[in-house]
């Protein structure tokens, strides 16, 4: 029996929710709305097709509010918020005028008393995009990720001007250094309707992100998130006697796994049983010094062979029977496994390998094995 405290996948920092697409909750969804475990609310008709067809989790992220009425720029009107973005309809307007993206950059620096007409005007620089009506630049990788979206209205491949500019309006500030609600220093740019922030502990590629205006602004819903019935909630692998609890977890202020310590964790914005994507689980392989007397959850996972049974048990009763098809080692920074996968399946992480000690202490291994289990045919 193992005394140590396993900390598991730490190598599994740059794990993010936008990698993940969203995935509708089938079991919580009418035929023309979808809704999302992670948050628990639904998006339907016109605000549904603009999220889809315009980005979607990666440019507005999930719903936190259901569709309600509010006064925005002195005009009642039916608006939906978004982790980043506050979608409206203009029904005064024909499609694809029809849905628009709040002002959500402007309202947020009012909110906090700041006034941008207020700063002094820029000159143009070379390389970049300078803006006469605010006298901004835009420069470097913002100005690429600005050129890089937008919203669809001519029908034609690629981003317009017109079409950057209704998604993220024009830039209210120069780029300039703020510390954010992490409590983290990023260089930013503020726009109308958003704020980009670059981040460069991540790759090239992806190192401008655009802020949790909605989260921060922390609108007042109408109405509470519903319970999701299709969370899974317990785990059953009959050949090596696992019958767990499943826990609902993320990622803490670090991007870092949170891993139950007794229990088997379910990676919140995976897929539930029955959507037709990846299930994401988790769990120690080693028990804690602090209670040698209970089990690892996934203390016995590698001695799984292909065709065993796995059962995976939902909020709602609901009762999914996979088999275990392989298992693999791979090294902690192959993360592809726990993304999207475009089918159903049960992706099981665990450590595996030689162990790194730390103090007297297993702290972590050289390797993580993903048992794969797919649906019973």
């Amino acid at each position: 029996m193992h005394h140590h405290r396993l900390q598991l996948m730490t190598a599994f920092l740059w794990i993010v929710g936008a990698l993940w697409m969203a995935i509708p909750d089938q079991g919580m969804a009418a035929p023309d709305e979808r809704c999302f475990s992670a948050t628990g609310y639904c998006v339907y008709g016109p605000i549904w097709r603009f999220w889809e067809q315009n980005g979607g989790l990666d440019v507005f992220g999930y719903p936190i509010t259901p569709l309600q009425e509010e006064t925005t720029e002195g005009q009642v009107r039916q608006v939906q918020w978004f982790e980043r973005h506050r979608l409206e309809i203009h029904p005064e307007h024909a499609r694809p005028y029809t849905v628009q993206v709040g002002r959500l950059g402007a309202d947020h620096l009012g909110r906090m008393g700041r006034d941008w007409s207020a700063l002094s005007a820029a000159a143009p620089q070379p390389n970049c995009r300078f803006f006469a009506e605010t006298r901004r630049n835009v420069c470097g990788e913002f100005f690429q990720a600005w050129r890089s979206n937008g919203v669809e209205s001519d029908g034609r491949r690629g981003w317009s001007e017109a079409e950057n500019l209704t998604l993220f309006g024009l830039p209210l500030t120069d780029q300039q250094e703020e510390t954010l609600a992490d409590g983290r220093t990023y260089l930013v740019q503020w726009f109308e309707r958003a704020r980009m922030e670059l981040h460069p502990e991540l790759s090239a590629s992806n190192r401008v992100l655009m802020g949790l205006l909605g989260t921060e602004m922390n609108p007042s819903a109408s109405a509470p998130p519903r319970i999701s019935l299709v969370e899974p909630l317990r785990v059953s692998i009959p050949v090596i006697g696992m019958n767990n609890p499943i826990v609902s977890v993320g990622l803490d202020r670090q991007n870092i796994p949170i891993v139950p310590k007794h229990d088997v964790g379910w990676y919140n914005l995976s897929a539930a049983p029955g959507e037709g994507e990846n299930i994401v689980l988790w769990g120690h392989v080693l028990r804690f010094t602090e209670a040698p007397q209970i089990p690892a959850p996934f203390g016995k996972i590698k001695q799984l062979q292909p065709g065993n049974q796995v059962v995976l048990y939902n909020r709602g009763g609901d009762a999914f029977e996979y088999v275990v098809t392989q298992q693999i080692w791979v090294k902690p920074n192959e993360v592809r496994y726990i993304l999207p996968q475009g089918r159903e399946m049960v992706t099981m992480v665990s450590c595996i390998g030689e162990q790194v000690i730390q103090g007297g202490e297993v702290i972590d291994m050289s390797h993580r094995l993903i048992t794969i289990a797919e649906p019973k045919r």
